[in-house]
Parts: C-alpha cells; sequence; structure tokens
C-alpha cells in the first residue's frame, strides 16, 4: 500500500493588556513499509562449525504518530512562563517467515508474528526570567514523562520438514510453538534551575558566569509471560503455514488435544532505576574581542540500580553509587577580515551510563534459534578523556570549509560481546581501555547560485587494550561499533522560478566502513558488518505558497547489508539482508 504522510497545526497570540498569551498545537502521522527478501542468519561455535541456519524473508509495517501543544504567557517584560505537552505512538507490526536448519540439523520452516507498541507522553513546564536590569537571568524547567514499551502477542509455530517434503509440527520441546507478552513501564522526572550573571552589559561580546543545579530521577518496570503450546496430541495435515486456526484452535483447547502452560515467573519480570543530581558552574569570557574562553565543572552524584530474580528465584540487585567531576574546556579564536576563521580546542571528561537493558540480567530470545540478550549485572560506567581542535573558515560568499582531529582515551568502555552456548548468547562487558583518534573535513561549497556541495569526511583509528584472562578470543583490535571511515556527499540544485515557484534536487550519498557487530568470547570470533554505501534522491516542487509535490527515492543501491565471521581462517558470511528500494510520491498543501 502507498505510504501516508499527514501533518496539522496551528497557532495564535492573544495581547491581555501589556502581556501575550501565546497558543500553538501541531499534529503529524505517517507510516512505512519494509520488506527483507531472502534474508539469511546463522550462528557458528568457537571450533567455527556453523550450528544453525535460516533463510528468510521480512515484512514491517510502521507508524508514527505525533502530537504537541505548547502555551506560553510573559510576566512583565522580559519573564515567560510556557507549558509543553508532546505524545508519541509508535507501532511496528512484523511477520517474518523462516526456512532452515536449527542447532541439531533439524531441518525447520517456521512462522514469527511480532506486534510492538511504544508511547511516550512528555509534560513540561519552564521559565525565563531577567532581573537587575537584565544583568541577571533565571532559566528553570520541570518535567515529568512516561514511555511504555508493550509487545502485546507475539506469535510462533514451528514446523519440521519431513523426508517426504511433508510439513508436521515440530514437538522438540514446548518452546517452539508459543506466545509472549510483555509490558515495559518508565517514568522519568526532570529539573533543573540556572542563574547567568552577564559581567559586561553594554559590551558587543558578552561575559557571563552561570551557575546551575539538575536532577533526574527514572524507573522502569519490565513484566513478560510465556504460554507454551503442548502440542503432542496434534497430528494435523500441514499445507498452508498461515492456516494455524483450523488446529491451534480453543477447540482443540477444550477436547485436551492441546494444554497450554503459562509460565511466568519471578527472573520473567525486573525493575532498574536511576537517580542523577548535580551541580555545575561554568563560564564564557573575551579575554581579547578574538579570544574566547569558555569552561566549567560539573559535579554528579549518581546511583544506578537494577532488582532481579535469578533461575532459583532468588532475589538480587545490582547497585553503582558513583561520584563524578567532569571538567570542561573550549577556547575559540576570530580572525575576521573579508572572511571568518576561527580556531578551536577543547578538552573534557565525559561518561557513558549502562543502558538498563545492558545492566539487567534478563534473557530476551526473539524467536527460536534466535541469538539471546542478557544483560550484564557487573557492568560499569565507561569514562572519555576528549580532546578536540579545529580550523573553520567561512568566506563571504557563503563557503565553509573546515578540518579537525581529536584523540579520545576510553577508560572502561561499553562492548557488546558474543558467545556460543548450546546457542547465540549476546550481552555487554567494560574492557580494560582503549583509544580513539581521527581526522574529519567538512566542506560546504556554492559552486553556482543555485547549485551546492556539502562533503564531509572521517578517518578513525581505534584500539582496544583487553583483559589479560584469556576471555577474548583477539588479543587486540578496534573497538566495538567504530567504523575506519566515515564519507557523505549531499548535493542539492534548487532553482526558483517566477510566481513562487521553486525546484529542488537533492543526491545524498553515505558510505560507512566495516565495523566489528559483536565481541567475540571464549573461542568465538568477531562478527564484522561490512562496508556499506548508501544512495537517496530527493525532489520537491512548489507549485505555489501553499501547495508543494513531493518525490523521492531512498536506498537506491540496495546493497546487501553482510556481516562476516572467521571460519578456520576464511571469513563466512554468517548473515545478510537487502533493506530494499522505497520510491514515493507526495503532494502537500497548506492551509
Amino acid at each position: 500500500m502507498p505510504e501516508l504522510g499527514l501533518e496539522v497545526g496551528a497557532g495564535k497570540s492573544w495581547k491581555i493588556g501589556s502581556q501575550k498569551l501565546n497558543a500553538m498545537i501541531a499534529a503529524n502521522f505517517n507510516n512505512d513499509y519494509k520488506v527483507y527478501d531472502d534474508a539469511y542468519t546463522s550462528s557458528v561455535n568457537a571450533q567455527g562449525d556453523v550450528k544453525q541456519n535460516f533463510h528468510y524473508d521480512k515484512y514491517t509495517y510502521e507508524t508514527t504518530f505525533t502530537s504537541l501543544a505548547q502555551i506560553s504567557y510573559t510576566l512583565r517584560q522580559n519573564d515567560m512562563l510556557s507549558y509543553n505537552v508532546m505524545f508519541v505512538n509508535n507501532t511496528e507490526d512484523e511477520f517474518k517467515e523462516r526456512d532452515g536448519f536449527d542447532a541439531e540439523g533439524v531441518p525447520l520452516k517456521g512462522s514469527n508474528s511480532l506486534y510492538h507498541i511504544y508511547t511516550l507522553l512528555n509534560n513540561q513546564i519552564t521559565g525565563k526570567h531577567q532581573l537587575r536590569g537584565n544583568r541577571l537571568h533565571i532559566d528553570w524547567q520541570g518535567s515529568y514523562g512516561r514511555t511504555t514499551s508493550d509487545e502485546p502477542d507475539r506469535r510462533q509455530v514451528m514446523f519440521r520438514r519431513n523426508d517426504d517434503g511433508t510439513l508436521s509440527l515440530f514437538r522438540l520441546n514446548q518452546q517452539e510453538t508459543m506466545r509472549y507478552f510483555s509490558d515495559l513501564f518508565e517514568d522519568e522526572w526532570n529539573g533543573d534551575a540556572k542563574i547567568k550573571y552577564i559581567l559586561n552589559k553594554d559590551a558587543e561580546k558578552q561575559n557571563f558566569m552561570r551557575l546551575g543545579i539538575s536532577l533526574r530521577n527514572k524507573s522502569r518496570d519490565f513484566y513478560s509471560a510465556n504460554f507454551y503450546y503442548d502440542i503432542n496430541q496434534l497430528n494435523p495435515q500441514i499445507d498452508n503455514i498461515y492456516d494455524t486456526d483450523s488446529y491451534l484452535n480453543e477447540e482443540n483447547i477444550r477436547n485436551g488435544a492441546i494444554t497450554i502452560n503459562r509460565v511466568s515467573q519471578k527472573r520473567n519480570s525486573y525493575y532498574a532505576g536511576t537517580d542523577i543530581y548535580a551541580g555545575f558552574l561554568d563560564m564564557e569570557y573575551y579575554v581579547t574581542p578574538r579570544l574566547l574562553v569558555a569552561g566549567g565543572l560539573r559535579f554528579e552524584k549518581s546511583k544506578q540500580w537494577v532488582r532481579y530474580w535469578n533461575d532459583q528465584a532468588e532475589e538480587k540487585r545490582a547497585e553503582m553509587n558513583v561520584d563524578d567531576f567532569f571538567p570542561a574546556l573550549n577556547i575559540k579564536y576570530t580572525i575576521e577580515d573579508e572572511n571568518t576563521q576561527n580556531y578551536r580546542f577543547s578538552a573534557s571528561r565525559t561518561i557513558t551510563r549502562p543502558s538498563f537493558l545492558e545492566m539487567a540480567p534478563f534473557s530476551y530470545q526473539e524467536s527460536y534459534g534466535s541469538s539471546m540478550v542478557i544483560g550484564n549485572d557487573s557492568i560499569q560506567n565507561g569514562y572519555n578523556y576528549n580532546f578536540d581542535i579545529r580550523y573553520e573558515l567561512f568566506t563571504k560568499s557563503g563557503d565553509m570549509y573546515s578540518i579537525g582531529a581529536y584523540y579520545k582515551h576510553l577508560d572502561n568502555p561499553i562492548e557488546q560481546i558474543q558467545k556460543y552456548s548450546g546457542s547465540v548468547i549476546k550481552s555487554f562487558r567494560n574492557v580494560n581501555k582503549g583509544t580513539a583518534a581521527g581526522i574529519e573535513l567538512e566542506i560546504r561549497k556554492k559552486i553556482t547560485k543555485d547549485l551546492k556541495v556539502d562533503f564531509n569526511a572521517s578517518y578513525i583509528y581505534t584500539h582496544i587494550s583487553l583483559p589479560e584472562n584469556g576471555l577474548y578470543t583477539d588479543k587486540s583490535r578496534r573497538l566495538q561499533g567504530a567504523s575506519p571511515y566515515l564519507v557523505n556527499v549531499d548535493i542539492n540544485y534548487s532553482p526558483k522560478f517566477s510566481n513562487n515557484r521553486e525546484l529542488s534536487l537533492s543526491a545524498v550519498y553515505n558510505l560507512q566502513g566495516p565495523r566489528i557487530n559483536s565481541v567475540g568470547i571464549n573461542g568465538v570470533s568477531n562478527i564484522v558488518e561490512q562496508e556499506v554505501h548508501s544512495l537517496d534522491f530527493i525532489s520537491t516542487y512548489s507549485l505555489n505558497e501553499k501547495m508543494k509535490l513531493k518525490l523521492q527515492a531512498k536506498n537506491i543501491l540496495n546493497q546487501k547489508s553482510e556481516f562476516t565471521q572467521e571460519v578456520n581462517d576464511v571469513d563466512k558470511v554468517v548473515e545478510y539482508y537487502k533493506k530494499g528500494i522505497s520510491l514515493g510520491i507526495g503532494f502537500s498543501m497548506n492551509f
């Protein structure tokens, strides 16, 4: 079916005495179809044996609905209060048909249906105030948000291919024919207050100092249940894998041909939370009209925890309590003549916190034979020490040239790892330390009045120092998830005609170098995502001020995404898929 995009918005201001009341509301809806045709996935053990492999076709329908409302009111001349509310609803409806072999070499065919609902409701109130002759600025905000992730009825049926070519229900255990339900609720409170004092009010380039505090409280509740179907009493003739209602039905449950085992143990749920309290002081100061020094120091007191139950139904709790200082320094030297030149230097210490998913040792497996994801309750924060230098040139004609270099020392970085223990298990670990360094080049150039080219490229060097306990398969390697090079090119041609008519043609090319997708441990080799090229074409034509036509073609190259794993000194393709080409034509009208 054609993809659809709808958007509506309205706003108005009212004068109330010397004050002003503003209101705005907007909403939009769009959908998206994706088809993965003849995709493939497999798993390899430490000895290099392919233990299971499936070819599959996957069909996905996604929707996104977003709504936003804002109301604000001025107080005195330079003060304002505002209230914002946003609601987002995303759905994902997926069907996957698989054909292949499990870890025991049994020929199988399977169907998986998955429906996922994500929602976000966020409420925010903000205030801006100016005092003491507009030299003292006070900004504050508070917000509450609820996020949900609902998987209301995941379904799976596995069939065995018999020697005579017929299909029968797979009966290894009760985990092949099943349904799965899960609910996730996440509540988050945020608040901060900042006081800024301008040191030189009437100067062209203002110096200021700012003092602030912030807090964040987030909690998550997760619950899941499995319904396993005991189908040992069934022996239906299967001519169509989609026609399961003829035997997986209420009648066979009533007569005892099917029994259902509901599994909802303590280990199928977990609770998690994080609290962050912070205070900071920063400043911007022009030492000379050309030299700007900006710096600050932030102190954070944080606690992150997860409460869960192990296989023996014993309650466990993992917790991190950390006090941290995060300094930052930015220096900019500007030369302004016919053109503008900037010389920049920055240094900072930042943090990478594990997500709840990475920290909670909860087992999640989307389908029979697929990899299992398990969090790590002993994972810790990672820290980054960042140093950057950059040169920028802005010309009078609107061109921009920039070259920069950076160095990052990674202390205790978090990576996704993979091991094989009867099935593929993916988890997360800290490694001792690592290094990331690179060079970045960016150019924005007007070729003609209507033709513009944006180009940026990066070369990235990464190195990880691994623990000496022999757990990791490699002795040294690149950082997981980091590509050694990236290239982006955007060519835009936008001529203007009479009567408010305007044409825009854009071609966008992206190159992503090979990167480690999952790190292998216990003898299992790394999985590497190979180089990816993509090309999009987007065009719009404005008929007048209100009506516009749009034509787009995404992923024109439709390159096969390949993932390889070293097997007996040979790189073997263990997974591949194509995302497909997306073609669209649209019409929009503003009222």
